[in-house]
């Protein structure tokens, strides 16, 4: 299946073709073409069919083949765009977009690319950050034009799957589910909502109507010190099979991998260096095709975890570090009906049950000393949560008033609620003579039990007035129990090709987004309280304890306001606009510039107030904090072969924000010193960034990646004795991120197997290198200003090579 636009074919992956009987008989067949445009049929009988193709953005195709005993068939079909497009380009390589779209494209990975590029395990979530705009902070998570993860979104088939209580990327999808999965900033669709920061949606692969299996990750990673062999490292075994429990009707594949990793972190003692998760992941997909337009779709995707010590570094040893351990699974339908009319009813729906808890290594009191921490953390909890989501939604027929119009109506309606409960035990703040100078104790508290209702309705209409001008106009309107009682969020694109050649393509937006109240918002009150007493250089106590009280404030000054909110009434709102050209230099390279600009407000933040007449003080939740940033991004992307290409990024951008949003506070673990908000340089900033990757294939059939990641270290700050800022807030910068990977594999045909069934089996083979150059990237600062070691970075990943064998088919 291929797409031409200058002469130049190129393959399309993931188009549909269904295949039917003349006359026709009700039923029918389906195939997905390949990442190399290919598709198969098998085991038709001899007779009349027709195979009809239609596909978004291209025209419909349809032809009548006969078969004659015994014969097979190779049949070619050409695309051919429904208006000015550049080429298209699925087979691995980066999809380019034709002017059909006024949004700008996202960051698509295939499922070639995934398993291709040098990654730690092959993780979506490890891939997420080169995406121009999504940058992977020190503590691991991931932030999107500014915006932290929780206030992104993950769809996985078009379902939210994030973790219900705090927004995180917690729900990870086994590598051989993914179809592809992209990485949009700007997705002025209407139809998508809930949430203020980015969106990354997955979509799994269908099952297959043939027997397959397959098998990953055959080859453990070992782990070495002193030459000497000391474990396993790393295990990433994993089946997958495909399995028509009723050929053309009643589809069945499960994917399964089983995950361990040690993690070594260089500034502690071997053999107490060392974090480790282990646990597995279940995808289950089952496809009945009711009817040739007809299809009804269940998964579930099971994903327990246990992840001892997982925040250990340098400054946090194994007794003073926290154990995660979650357990989930997500059930979800999809049901997709395409009337006669060309119009498309569909329903997707998806409950999910994400069980957490934390804990530290024993009950002692924690300890915090200019050189990191010591006891045990102070803080465990333990959530049980819950979230279902309905999505039935209405495609018109195509329209004709002006040009084209594609008009899509629906509903979109979330619950979510969990319950938990959290302890808290003291936190004896030292000098570096080891004197006290701060204590602080929490009151026992009862258990959260919060829940949140939003119903969203939505219009979007895709508008091609003609092959030059396409326009996008949509809007949401929601309602949330915990959060605004109407948001009314509008949303237009423009895309425009001054020539027919399209050549250039000039797109430019703006929308509105509103984001899901957070459930610890909704709960904060019921966290415990805390006491926080003061001591000077000699042990003499500071004035007496001061206890803060936990409360919402909104807009309010707890200090001087007689009567407070007694709930949140706000979610995260936020406002971005873009401009982008994208010119053909020729036909095998394009160059994107743009420029995006991104402002949230109403976000909450957490800071205490501090009475100095001696009345009561608060530890204020507020939804005043906002963020702002801007990004100019330049990318240059050159497939020069069928399988060759390179894509390499440059992104300048500012993220200012408040740095006590509520996720920095409580997520992933409870924050033992809350410093006063202040509004100034986020965690996420980078300046300047550089990242590129390239797929090549090379002498003897096999396939090598690069990756490259150069960007402006990331911002600290400088803090004293007692935990407080000294000067500035992250005013100063870790030296220079550099990470060059590397990945190298060859498929080999595995002898003698499928001789009988003449069926061709592979096995991928490969070695990888991550960080080749070896380059610091330190992970950790002794940032006390008290401390002999201020200023010094520990902790960075060594040079790791492996090697990978997988039986692919």
């Amino acid at each position: 299946m291929t797409t031409a636009q200058n002469a130049t074919e190129v393959a399309v992956a993931g188009v549909v073709l269904k295949l039917s009987r003349e006359p026709s008989t009700g039923a029918s067949l389906t195939a997905n073409t390949q990442p190399d445009g290919r598709y198969e049929f098998l085991k038709l009988e001899p007779g009349a069919y027709s195979i009809f193709i239609s596909a978004p953005g291209f025209k419909a195709v349809s032809k009548q083949i006969v078969f004659n005993p015994q014969e097979q068939k190779v049949q070619d079909f050409k695309l051919e765009l429904e208006a000015v497009s550049e080429k298209v380009e699925v087979s691995e390589t980066a999809a380019e977009i034709s002017t059909e779209s006024s949004a700008p494209p996202p960051v698509t990975v295939t499922s070639t690319q995934l398993i291709t590029l040098p990654t730690p395990q092959e993780k979506v979530k490890d891939i997420i950050a080169i995406a121009p705009g999504v940058i992977k902070t020190l503590d691991s998570k991931l932030a999107f034009k500014g915006a932290d993860e929780n206030q992104s979104l993950l769809l996985v088939n078009s379902a939210r799957t994030t973790d219900p209580v705090t927004g995180s990327f917690s729900a990870p999808i086994p590598t051989d589910a993914v179809e592809s999965f992209s990485v949009n900033k700007t997705p002025y669709d209407a139809s998508l909502g809930s949430f203020s920061g980015g969106l990354t949606a997955i979509e799994t692969k269908p099952p297959e109507d043939k027997w397959d299996f397959k098998v990953r990750g055959v080859v453990p990673q070992v782990r070495g010190k002193e030459g000497h062999i000391v474990g396993l490292s790393e295990a990433i075994p994993g089946v997958a099979f495909d399995a028509p429990i009723i050929p053309h009707k009643l589809l069945f594949s499960e994917v399964f991998q089983y995950d361990m990793k040690k993690y070594t972190i260089e500034g502690l003692p071997w053999p107490d260096d060392v974090s480790k998760k282990q646990g597995f992941n279940s995808f289950s997909t089952l496809e009945a095709i009711l009817s040739p337009n007809h299809v009804l779709t269940l998964t579930v995707n099971a994903f327990p975890l246990r992840w001892q010590n997982y925040d250990i570094s340098a400054l946090i040893p194994i007794p003073a570090s926290n154990d995660l351990n979650q357990s989930g699974v997500a059930v979800g339908l999809a049901d997709r009906y395409q009337l006669a009319s060309g119009a498309v009813v569909s329903f997707i729906s998806q409950y999910m049950r994400f069980d957490s808890n934390a804990h530290g290594h024993g009950t002692a009191d924690m300890t915090i000393n200019p050189e990191g921490y010591g006891g045990n953390y102070f803080n465990q909890w333990s959530r049980r949560g819950k979230e279902f989501q309905a999505v039935p939604s209405y495609q018109f027929p195509q329209k004709h008033w002006h040009g084209d119009h594609e008009i899509r109506v629906g509903v979109d309606v979330d619950w979510r609620a969990f319950y938990g409960t959290t302890e808290s035990n003291p936190i004896h703040i030292l000098s570096e003579n080891n004197s006290l100078r701060t204590n602080i104790t929490f009151a026992s508290t009862s258990a959260q039990s919060p829940s949140d209702t939003s119903i969203s309705e939505f219009f979007q209409d895709h508008w091609i007035w003609n092959p030059q001008w396409s326009f996008d106009f949509g809007a949401r309107l929601s309602s949330e129990t915990g959060g605004w009682s109407a948001a009314f969020a509008p949303r237009a694109g423009v895309a425009y090709s001054p020539s027919t050649s399209g050549k250039t393509i000039i797109r430019a937006g703006a929308g509105i987004f509103y984001g899901l109240l957070p459930l610890l918002a909704a709960s904060y009150t019921a966290n415990p309280t805390r006491t926080v007493t003061e001591f000077d250089s000699d042990g003499t106590q500071i004035g007496l304890p001061v206890t803060y009280s936990n409360v919402y404030a909104g807009k309010m000054n707890p200090l001087i306001s007689s009567t407070l909110p007694n709930q949140t009434g706000t979610s995260p709102r936020n406002f971005t606009w873009n401009g982008q050209i994208q010119q053909k230099l020729r036909n095998d390279m394009k160059l994107t510039v743009g420029y995006l600009d991104s402002h949230t407000s109403y976000l909450f933040t957490v800071s205490p107030y501090t009475s100095t007449t001696g009345g009561p003080s608060f530890m204020a939740l507020a939804n005043t904090g906002s963020s702002h940033y801007r990004e100019l991004e330049l990318t240059l992307h050159y497939a020069f072969a069928e399988r060759d290409q390179v894509n390499v990024s440059y992104i300048w951008s500012q993220a200012r924000g408040d740095l006590n949003s509520l996720s920095s506070i409580f997520v992933p673990f409870a924050a033992p010193v809350v410093r006063p908000d202040v509004y100034g340089i986020l965690p996420s900033d980078v300046p300047n960034r550089l990242v590129g990757y390239g797929i090549f294939a090379i002498p003897w059939k096999m396939t090598f990646s690069p990756l490259l990641d150069v960007h402006t270290g990331f911002a600290y700050s400088s803090i004293d004795e007692r935990q407080q800022y000294v000067g500035t807030p992250n005013d100063q910068r870790f030296p220079t991120y550099l990470s060059l990977d590397l990945k190298v594999y060859r498929e080999f045909r595995v002898p003698f197997l499928g001789k009988r069934s003449g069926k061709v089996h592979h096995f991928r083979f490969g070695v990888y290198t991550l960080n080749v150059t070896d380059h610091h990237n330190f992970s950790t600062v002794y940032n006390n200003v008290a401390s002999p070691y201020y200023g010094r970075f520990v902790g960075f990943l060594y040079r790791h090579e492996g090697m990978f064998l997988d039986f692919v088919d």
